[in-house]
């Protein structure tokens, strides 16, 4: 409050208020563990979030889907746990700049994910990364 000219502050102190600034972050760079990234033609498509539970989520974890290009393709995260061979899929069609949070399940597991886009012809996606909750 120090900026603020003494009858603002004076003013303030007799209605009873109190200034508080707050820092907004992103919620899936906030809480992340790890990420993967794709890109098409040069140009980031997708990313991929997954979010280790912090003790504040019922012990869950989560992935954040982000659609960050423009060229009307879903994008998704395919994801298997603990080395299970049929992998499951969380999809985001909201489209350019969406996110979309896919809930896993609880407890501690291995994680291995990748992002894709859901393009013409084969689906291009990121390597896959490994992670555990």
């Amino acid at each position: 409050m120090s900026r603020l000219p003494r009858r603002a502050v004076s003013l303030l102190s007799v209605l009873g208020l109190t200034m508080v600034t707050v820092t907004v972050t992103g919620p899936a760079q906030a809480a992340a563990s790890s990420s993967a990234i794709v890109y098409t033609n040069g140009t980031r498509a997708a990313e991929a979030w997954f979010n280790r539970s912090n003790g504040t989520h019922a012990n869950k974890a989560w992935f954040d889907v982000y659609d960050a290009k423009c060229d009307a393709n879903d994008v998704y995260v395919e994801y298997a746990i603990n080395g299970d061979p049929d992998s499951d899929e969380g999809r985001n069609s909201g489209g350019c700049g969406t996110t979309r949070g896919i809930n896993l399940r609880t407890g501690q597991f291995a994680i291995s994910y990748r992002v894709c886009v859901d393009d013409a012809g084969y689906n291009t996606c990121s390597p896959w990364k490994g992670d555990n909750n």
